[in-house]
Parts: C-alpha cells; structure tokens; sequence
C-alpha cells in the first residue's frame, strides 16, 4: 500500500443496476482546507471534468483489440456518460462533461498477466491510483480492472491529490462498450459515481420502508435519482451539490460542510402558536440496515425541550448529521460489528411528545434540507416548523 495514502472509505456495488457506493471523504479535520476559492462559472457554461484512465495491458489487448481501439471506445463511452449526466432530468444551471484528460499519460497502462486475474492481484496497481496525480491535467482518477474474479463499482476519496479514484472491476464476459444512451450500461452505472466524485450521497441509503421505523411506522419518501432510486432523472439534492460544487475538481470534506446550514431553528407550533416546554426526540437512520435506529432501550440520539417562544437551536447541522464518533453520545456501536456504517445519519424522524402518551412524528432529511438552502429557499438559520 501506498505510504501517501489517506484514509477512504468504499463499499462494492452492482455492475448492471444504479445501485452503487458511497463516497466517504476523510472528515478528521474539515476545516483544514484554506484554498482560494475558485471563481464561479457562468450559467449554461460547460464544464468539463477529466480522467486520468488505469487499464490492464493484457486486458486491453486481449478482450478490446490494442490501445488505438481501446481509446476510441473510451472517447465514446465518455460521450455517453456526459449524454446521460445531462439529458437526465436536472435542475443543473451548468452543463456537464465527463472526458479524458488530455495529458501525455492520460491512459494509464499497466502489466499483471494475461487471462483472469484476482481484486489482489489489480489492488496493487488500485492503490498506486491513489498516489500523487497532475490536477493541471486531471480532476479524478478512472481505474479498470476487465478480467476480475469479482465484479463491483465504487468510488474512493482521498487521494494524495483529493482526488477521487473510480474503482470499476468487471467479471470475464462483461462488454463495458456494449451498451449506449439511452439503454443502461456500463457508462451510465459509470455515471452514478462520477456523482460520488461531485460529492452526492447514495440516495439508496434512504430507502427505508414503514416496518424498519420502529417511531412512527411511515416510510420514508424518497425522490427518484440516478443515485440509486431511479434512471434518467437527478434529484433536486443533486442538482443542488452538482452546481455548489461544480467549479471545485475535487470535493474536500470542508465543501460538504458548506452544503449545509450553519444553524436549525426548530419551532413547534399549534393553529399557529408556539407549544412551550415540548419534549422533541430525533431518531436517526442508518446505511444499510436502512432503518430507524430505535430498538427498545436506545435512546434518541437528540432529545430537546422547546423554550417560552416554542423553539429551541441547533448548531452545527453538518454536525448533526455527521457526528464526531468518539465525542457525541447515543450513537450506534462501530464494534465488534459495525452498526453505524460510514458513521453518518441520513435523516431523521423528529418525535414531538404531546399530553396523554400521543406523539407527532416527521421526516428531517438532508434531501431537503441542502437544496433548500443552497437554492435560497433558506437562509441562516434554517427554519424547520412542526406543526401539531
């Protein structure tokens, strides 16, 4: 392993369907990075994203016909990913392009063996993937690996540049040219992690039906996204973290921070007035397990009480969903088995106590909460009303 290399996070996903993988950035200190803002771009303006592209010599040759063949598919596989990003349905104030840098190693060409080879075996040229890059020349890495024992796309972050490594490992017999726009195939699942390089989440993780929520019984109503939960169509999330983010090439965790407000003014009110000394629980949800966390004996991770003007404050909402593990109490297990995968909440379902033993539940989720506020449908604080 690489001794420059960061600490990610990555789980395999499916080949064939937009089921894919979330990318974790390392968060131990998100407000370490201090670069120059980049100026913004015009509205309509293209934007153009570029790979530096990893393949297996033997691969190459043996199933794709040498590298004169092998680019020219890669070029038309780009295409389709930029035909798939942009005709989707979107709320994008930019046009996206998905390409190959146009550097001198801008296809990477390294040499195992021929025939089929074990994810070890490819691991240790992946790993090398995550070593310093040219960021004049490239914005994220694209490693293939064709002739796999065991297939799987993910996508990593924390390279020793920041940037991301699209990790694609395709089992013998996968054709990753086959299919083109608008047909599913390899550059649209290809396309679901370039959305992990723009720093969208998995909206799949949020797919939590009304038997895994234990508080209120309700299942979560989830947008359809490429992400995960639907094909040729962005969430108003995604379109909201594309363009926020669409004139930095790599994502840092202190971005993601940025995505979210500073502060959440909670106010439960009733035919209009505020309700007093309310007791308000948030019950988190988990990747995964895909549920809310509130087996018998848990506690709610946040328990509030509403003040004389029926409110109280959060601070930190970046925080609320992305908690520091070791300093913040009722929070799942990591060990000895991971009950808190990326160790993040994805929403919630807000409890407000009434007379009588009677509750009110809600959904709070950062589906909502992001784009509200990077759209400007919110301001600081953000104002989330209960109404009983």
């Amino acid at each position: 392993m690489m001794k420059n290399l960061k600490k990610y996070t990555l789980i395999a996903c499916s080949l064939f369907t937009l089921a894919a993988c979330d990318l974790e950035i390392d968060i131990t200190n998100p407000g370490l990075i201090t670069e120059e803002k980049p100026d913004r771009p015009q509205a309509g303006e293209t934007i153009t994203y570029r790979a530096q592209v990893w393949v297996e010599k033997n691969d190459m040759e043996e199933l794709y016909g040498g590298e004169r063949l092998f680019r020219q598919n890669l070029e038309a596989l780009f295409r389709n990913t930029t035909t798939f990003w942009n005709e989707s349905t979107n709320k994008f104030d930019y046009r996206f392009e998905w390409a190959m840098g146009e550097g001198d190693d801008n296809l990477v060409i390294y040499d195992i063996k021929s025939g089929v080879k074990s994810q070890a075996e490819y691991n240790v040229y992946k790993d090398k993937a995550y070593g310093t890059l040219n960021t004049e020349k490239y914005d994220f890495v694209l490693f293939l690996a064709l002739r796999c024992t065991k297939g799987g796309l993910s996508c990593g972050g924390g390279g020793a540049s920041k940037q991301s490594v699209v990790q694609a490992y395709f089992e013998e017999g996968h054709d990753i040219f086959a299919k083109k726009w608008p047909e599913k195939g390899t550059y649209s699942d290809l396309g679901h992690e370039y959305g992990h390089v723009r720093g969208a989440q998995d909206l799949y993780q949020y797919m939590i039906p009304a038997e895994n929520n234990p508080v209120s019984h309700v299942a979560y109503d989830y947008p359809k996204c490429n992400m995960g939960t639907g094909y040729q169509e962005w969430s108003d999330y995604c379109s909201a973290i594309f363009n926020h983010n669409a004139q930095y090439k790599q994502i840092t965790a202190d971005m993601t921070r940025s995505t979210y407000p500073k502060q959440m003014l909670v106010r439960v009110t009733k035919d209009g007035k505020p309700v007093q000394r309310a007791t308000v629980n948030f019950w988190g949800s988990r990747a995964t397990f895909k549920d809310i966390y509130a087996e018998p004996g848990n506690s709610p991770y946040m328990k509030k009480k509403t003040d004389a003007n029926g409110e109280f404050t959060i601070n930190d909402i970046y925080r609320m969903f992305i908690p520091d593990y070791n300093n913040t109490p009722n929070l799942p297990p990591k060990s000895p088995v991971d009950e808190f995968p990326f160790s993040r909440w994805y929403c919630f379902v807000v409890e407000v106590e009434l007379d009588g033993g009677q509750t009110k539940c809600v959904w709070l989720s950062d589906l909502d909460i992001v784009p509200e506020y990077l759209d400007g449908g919110q301001q600081e604080p953000y104002v989330f009303e209960i109404q009983l």
